[in-house]
């Protein structure tokens, strides 16, 4: 049996409402992504003391910046950080299934 590694890229900027339901959404998958990176643009403060406080609990959460504006690059950042030999992206307003990664 070959087990592949999972990442999720959630680009987000300034909407942490909607990021906080996606984040809840990915800790509530039946089968949990081995790494989510939120790529969050370095002048997005809000977003960004929102995430150091938001509980990771079931979330192997990191966050990445993103100079360059447009979701394009923050794409780009997150995929040049996963680890993951699956990829999976998710918009920041987006709210997964529960059995959205163990379909993939």
């Amino acid at each position: 049996m070959i087990i592949m590694k999972t990442t999720v890229i959630v680009p987000s900027n300034k909407r942490t409402q909607d990021l906080e339901r996606c984040l809840r959404a990915l800790k509530q998958q039946t089968e949990l992504a081995d790494e989510v990176i939120v790529v969050v643009r370095d002048t997005d403060l809000e977003t960004q003391n929102f995430l150091g406080c938001f509980n990771q609990e079931n979330l192997n959460l990191r966050v990445a910046q993103v100079e360059i504006p447009g979701q394009i690059a923050a794409l780009n950042v997150g995929l040049e950080q996963a680890t993951g030999d699956i990829i999976s992206i998710t918009d920041d307003d987006g709210v997964p299934h529960p059995p959205w990664l163990e379909r993939i």
